[in-house]
């Protein structure tokens, strides 16, 4: 059996392998899919498949629920009860970017986390410091829609309350799409591994736990005296 490690430049490794190759000269996924997939059990760290498949359910589950819940808060607290929040104020100002008022931006904002989680995931496990430099950039630029309102009430004094509400919208929107995204894409992940794991000759070794000592055994230690 071959174990697929993960070294660093000097060839140390940084990091235990969690594939072993079954039978070195069978038909294997390419060395960057077997790191990948590498990286995905180093850093998830299910213990065997079985844990492996629950993981998979809770994150594919609590993901929806949360993309569920983005929807309905949207909705409720947006297109349903937005205008006795202020939203639509012709007194309120808009974006100093192309002059957008509340509603596009609260669908923007969403939009741009949810690829910039994307991207950002990309750029961790693939080493893509293209994808990292573009989900970066849409970081920022969600950041700044969503401060932009507080930052009117700061400088200008107009909305007071309104704008208040319009950033916390905002920022509750992005943090649940930005997680619920994360979520998702973890099954993802986690689901291609199995599916490589059942089509190939590699087998996930079981994740090693530390034996815990019970509080009777802690205490007969204690009782042995210590060796001359």
């Amino acid at each position: 059996m071959v174990e697929v490690g993960v070294s660093s430049e000097d060839g140390n490794e940084i990091a235990e392998s969690r594939i072993e190759v079954l039978d070195s000269e069978a038909n294997l996924p390419h060395p960057d899919n077997l790191e990948l997939a590498n990286s995905v059990l180093n850093r998830l760290q299910p213990k065997d498949h079985h844990e492996m498949g629950q993981m998979i359910h809770s994150r594919s589950v609590m993901g929806g629920i949360l993309f569920t819940v983005i929807a309905i808060f949207w909705w409720l607290t947006v297109s349903v009860i937005g205008k006795s929040l202020g939203d639509g104020d012709p007194e309120l100002p808009t974006s100093m970017i192309f002059g957008l008022e509340f509603l596009p931006v609260s669908l923007l904002i969403p939009l741009f986390v949810l690829i910039a989680t994307v991207m950002l995931m990309h750029s961790r496990e693939r080493n893509s410091w293209q994808s990292g430099s573009l989900g970066g950039g849409l970081l920022i630029v969600a950041l700044y829609f969503t401060l932009e309102p507080i930052g009117w009430l700061i400088f200008t004094e107009q909305g007071q309350y309104s704008l208040v509400l319009q950033s916390l919208r905002i920022g509750a929107l992005a943090i649940m799409v930005h997680f619920a995204t994360n979520m998702i894409l973890d099954s993802i992940l986690l689901t291609w591994v199995q599916k490589m794991l059942q089509s190939f000759p590699i087998e996930m070794t079981p994740l090693d736990e530390p034996l815990l000592l019970s509080a009777g055994d802690f205490e007969k230690g204690e009782e042995q005296p210590p060796s001359a």
